[in-house]
């Protein structure tokens, strides 16, 4: 089964990135093909100055996913030093009714440690790491910074047992209707190697630059929607 929320990226650093982070909470409807699929919320949090932590939380409501109580878990936590903010660990928890899922990820002495049930994998990395389950955060604090339509930019993911460098281009600003009214955005898509499948997510000036929607194009054609449904700053 597919997971049921799409925000496998990565996060961007630089200097500015203390002052654009800021504790909220957000909750997401997720749909496949039209049709509700669950629930996810989102929390950012600091628990010591320079640390946070950042937990995303998934339940099936509808469909096959609801009928087998599919939940999904992901936390990352993250460091910033003075080379910019950095994923330290990582943790992915499946749940369904007759199978577990785990994935592990710790970044530390500029190795990553990584594993996905019974696969193992140890490589070096260089510079500020994150995981693919950051990317909200990444995203948010590169435009922040001022971009411009047209822009590409480039993300390290520690994933899969290796560091990839994935690219992203900058698209303009749209009207997106939300849970919590129609809200200004700005576009942003994975770039991919195959074309047929595709990531696009809308970024929000007015919450800090995160998403208010996630859409993500399987190559047989199945479409994936995280929708805002409601945001918070704590």
């Amino acid at each position: 089964m597919k997971p049921l929320f799409l925000l496998g990226l990565a996060l961007f650093s630089g200097a500015t990135l203390a002052a654009d982070l800021k504790p909220f909470e957000a909750s997401f409807a997720v749909s496949r093909n039209g049709k509700e699929l669950g629930t996810m919320a989102m929390t950012l949090s600091a628990p010591k100055e320079g640390d946070w932590l950042f937990v995303s939380r998934t339940e099936g409501k509808g469909g096959l996913a609801g009928f087998l109580g599919v939940t999904i878990e992901e936390r990352s936590t993250l460091t910033l030093g003075e080379s910019g903010l950095a994923s330290t660990s990582y943790r992915y928890n499946q749940d369904m009714v007759g199978r577990h899922r785990a994935r592990q990820l710790e970044i530390a002495g500029g190795k990553a440690t990584e594993s996905d049930d019974d696969k193992r994998w140890s490589y070096p990395v260089e510079g500020p790491v994150l995981d693919r389950h950051s990317m909200v955060l990444g995203i948010a604090t590169h435009l922040a910074e001022g971009v411009s339509e047209g822009s590409v930019f480039d993300l390290a993911v520690a994933s899969k047992g290796k560091l990839e460098e994935w690219r992203f281009l900058v698209g303009g600003t749209e009207q997106v209707d939300t849970g919590n009214g129609r809200i200004e955005a700005i576009r942003v898509e994975r770039l991919r190697d195959n074309p047929e499948r595709k990531t696009v997510s809308w970024h929000a000036p007015k919450y800090d630059y995160l998403p208010v929607k996630v859409e993500q194009v399987e190559p047989d054609g199945e479409r994936l929607v995280s929708l805002l449904k409601g945001f918070e700053k704590q």
